[in-house]
């Protein structure tokens, strides 16, 4: 059987190139070497494709992982990446211009398949807005919000935005990932300055009332046919789950798989997890997050279409306990890239 090429495709313009790198790293670890021919690529800080062996520097050191000198510069071009057949593209730019949906129109218009959801899906699952919007008429409980725009003259008043939905609030940018520019508000001055620091990051933002609950996740794969994992559970070792609990001081977070919960409501979390996935026009993957209240009561938190991907990633680990081996669900998200592409290719959208 020949070997299919696949491009690795890592870093980004975002705050989130280092994550990026390490789960590229780790797919071209293990991805099945006797299926793949692979050629990683990375994006830099200023938007350049290059690529090389190797393609990280401290590549041991995840603090400190960061593309290695001397790469060579690279085009991709109508499925072409210069001049040689590529037959899909896994992405894992987490983050701005690569889990938005901007990247993902790129590479549709170069004619390449690629892993995940496309345009629509990623440009809903990253807007934490437009997502409650589909989600909340379906009745999936969703964390009540308000946003806030940049171009308001004045923003709401913590005493207002209190009023409605408790005195201890999480301001967040709409549209970015791992918990960057996310802050906890219990008073004016902390809400004021929480939201100064979300508007560095974005143009819309979000102020949400706090839901107490344990931190549960669920992974989803497929895309006509969707399957969820196990649930699993995030314990963080601080007031929650932010940047540096996830990637730089991850020893203070416990991750429990399975989470320990009752069948009932674990089926209710598996049931809406496959819900959201394909109301929010998902494919390909994504981890969907939940807060369950004491009561048992379900709440979802947010979808990430690019989660993390390295070997101890919440994403892989909960299906390699649900039976699915890290390599083979590297094999499985390409092969549903590929069959996507297919069906999409043979569409008269762009034919006359």
């Amino acid at each position: 059987m020949d070997k299919q090429t696949v491009i690795i495709l890592c870093g980004g313009e975002s705050g989130e190139h280092e994550v990026s790198l390490q789960s590229a790293n780790s797919i071209i670890q293990y991805i099945p070497r006797d299926r793949y021919q692979v050629i990683p690529v990375g994006i830099s800080k200023k938007g350049d494709w290059l690529t090389g062996d190797p393609l990280f520097k401290n590549e041991d050191d995840p603090s400190n992982i960061s593309l290695a000198d001397g790469l060579k510069s690279v085009r991709l071009e109508k499925g072409m990446l210069d001049g040689r057949k590529i037959d899909a593209v896994f992405p894992v730019i987490h983050g701005t211009y690569g889990e938005d949906g901007c990247l993902q129109g790129l590479l549709q218009m170069h004619h390449v398949p690629f892993v995940g959801a496309g345009v629509l899906g990623s440009a809903i699952g990253m807007d934490k807005d437009v997502m409650k919007r589909l989600l909340i008429p379906i009745g999936i409980n969703c964390a009540r919000h308000r946003v806030i725009h940049h171009w308001q003259k004045e923003w709401p008043s913590y005493e207002e935005v209190s009023r409605e939905l408790g005195k201890i609030l999480f301001i967040k940018p709409c549209n970015l990932g791992s918990s960057i520019g996310i802050s906890k508000c219990r008073n004016e001055r902390e809400y004021e300055k929480a939201v100064g620091y979300a508007f560095e990051f974005d143009r819309k933002i979000i102020v949400e009332e706090f839901i107490k609950g344990r931190e549960i996740e669920i992974s989803v794969l497929g895309n006509e046919n969707v399957t969820v994992s196990v649930p699993g559970e995030i314990i963080p070792g601080e007031e929650f789950y932010s940047y540096d609990s996830k990637y730089i001081d991850s020893d203070k977070t416990q991750l429990k798989i399975p989470a320990e919960l009752e069948p009932s409501v674990e089926e209710n979390l598996k049931e809406i997890a496959r819900r959201a996935f394909i109301a929010l026009e998902l494919e390909g993957l994504a981890r969907i997050d939940f807060f369950v209240k004491s009561n048992g009561e379900v709440w979802l938190n947010e979808a990430n279409t690019l989660p993390g991907f390295t070997k101890i990633s919440m994403y892989p680990k909960l299906w390699e306990y649900s039976g699915l081996a890290y390599s083979e669900l590297i094999h499985r998200l390409i092969q549903l890239a590929i069959d996507r592409f297919k069906i999409e290719e043979k569409l008269k959208r762009n034919k006359v």
